[in-house]
């Protein structure tokens, strides 16, 4: 157990290490020389590494405003964090949490089967998006434990099989919209709003037009600074850092601020998130392009037909513009959630976490972009917005957790089989 737990929570749980190992083998497949192998599976673990310093800064600095804000007007209530909603599904699980790891083993063996089989199943992802695996399998078990009481062996069946399902679907239906958006590159997304992007590029041409496409829109000429993405996203993200701060007061951002004018502090952590970005976006441009070369290998001489699904933030360099606007669209709605469950008097406060609140709506905001432009952009990252906000809550009411994912499609998806498995085990007299 302490081999297998090694194995899937410290390296197959590392998104640079999975990764970089699957670029190795890629070149390998490939017949490139070793030394073009060893250095694309490191520049693809720097990559990745790269991005997580991006995400991390983007998350911390962020979140440590909403964390602000929470104590400032003494909110308590169900928190929307990805690693807030891993701990408190493994607290829950307790003396068997250690069967998430056989969850995420047999759900990673199945997504594969599944596509060994794409003749019949006409699945072709594979999803290797490390960390989001370890969590997603450890939710999903909790899950099925909770409202059928099964033993391990069957626990692990039934939830690596539904995981491994969400998995392969999902991501193999992103295969077209990503190959659009990208220009051709052969990824797909292997994320948490994956339903959230199929349905924003859906709906899209319906409620804009595509020609308002927000990256190649002509802006006048006292609007042309926007046109440069790191001034764009200085300028943006320093408004809603300003918006933040103000509600926050004056002596709460004084204190905050330490030493430093509160004033100055302010530009500083608005400048600093535009910065956390520029990084974030670094690091995806060099590791999706190691990747998707060396992936050829594989898809051709291992697994024909496989495409590799990975972070969304994979896709943020292609459409930096809507990255920005989507977070917006999408902060707003959740905004306007968290007000109108306060206004219907609703029994659980929502408390919107940075990562559903950006990452979510800035992939969601790409795809409405794409094919309808900035207009079906807010609209749609503003539904979505609302949707995560009420959905979460509806899932972690459920459930009985204080957290819970945020993320769209754990708010429509996953509620919906929460719910499923609640009536099976009401019905059978189990919970």
């Amino acid at each position: 157990m302490d081999t297998l737990n090694f194995i899937f929570t410290q390296i197959l749980g590392e998104a640079y290490i999975l990764l970089a190992l699957v670029t190795l083998i890629g070149y390998i497949a490939l017949k490139e020389p070793l030394s073009k192998a060893i250095a694309g599976s490191i520049k693809t673990a720097v990559g990745v590494l790269v991005l997580g310093v991006g995400s991390s800064k983007l998350t911390s600095t962020f979140g440590g405003l909403l964390d602000a804000l929470n104590d400032k007007f003494g909110m308590t209530g169900v928190l929307l964090d990805t690693y807030s909603t891993m701990v408190a599904t493994n607290d829950k699980l307790g003396e068997f949490v250690t069967w998430t790891v056989y969850t995420m083993l047999g759900a990673f063996i199945i997504n594969i089967i599944l596509v060994a089989l794409r003749k019949y199943t006409k699945i072709r992802a594979v999803f290797l998006t490390g960390n989001v695996m370890l969590i997603q399998t450890a939710i999903s078990t909790f899950i099925v434990y909770n409202f059928l009481h099964t033993s391990m062996l069957v626990t692990v069946l039934i939830a690596s099989s539904i995981t491994a399902l969400y998995w392969g679907i999902m991501s193999t239906l992103l295969i077209k919209p990503v190959k659009e958006i990208s220009g051709g590159a052969d990824f797909t997304i292997g994320h948490q709003q994956m339903l959230g992007s199929l349905i924003a590029y859906k709906i899209a041409p319906k409620i804009g037009n595509k020609d308002d496409d927000i990256e190649r829109i002509k802006l006048p000429n006292w609007l042309s600074i926007f046109q440069d993405n790191v001034v764009a996203s200085s300028i943006v993200l320093l408004f809603f850092v300003t918006i933040l701060m103000v509600a926050l007061g004056k002596e709460t951002v004084t204190t905050m601020a330490g030493g430093t004018n509160w004033i100055i502090y302010i530009v500083k952590t608005g400048l600093t998130l535009a910065v956390s970005l520029y990084i974030l976006l670094t690091g995806v441009r060099m590791f999706v392009s190691e990747l998707m070369y060396s992936f050829q290998g594989i898809s051709e001489k291992i697994l024909p037909g496989a495409v590799v699904a990975v972070d969304c933030a994979a896709v943020f360099g292609f459409a930096p513009k809507a990255v920005l606007l989507g977070f917006v669209g999408g902060a707003i709605g959740m905004i306007f959630g968290v007000v109108g469950l306060i206004v219907v008097g609703s029994p659980i406060l929502i408390i919107p976490g940075f990562i559903p609140m950006f990452f979510d709506n800035a992939v969601i905001g790409i795809f409405a972009n794409k094919r309808g432009g900035w207009k079906a952009t807010l609209i749609i990252t503003f539904c979505s917005g609302i949707i995560q906000v009420v959905g979460s809550g509806l899932a972690a009411s459920a459930l009985g957790i204080n957290a819970w994912q945020g993320s769209f499609d754990w708010a429509t998806i996953w509620l919906g089989i929460i719910y499923i498995f609640k009536c099976i085990g009401s019905f059978l007299g189990i919970c």
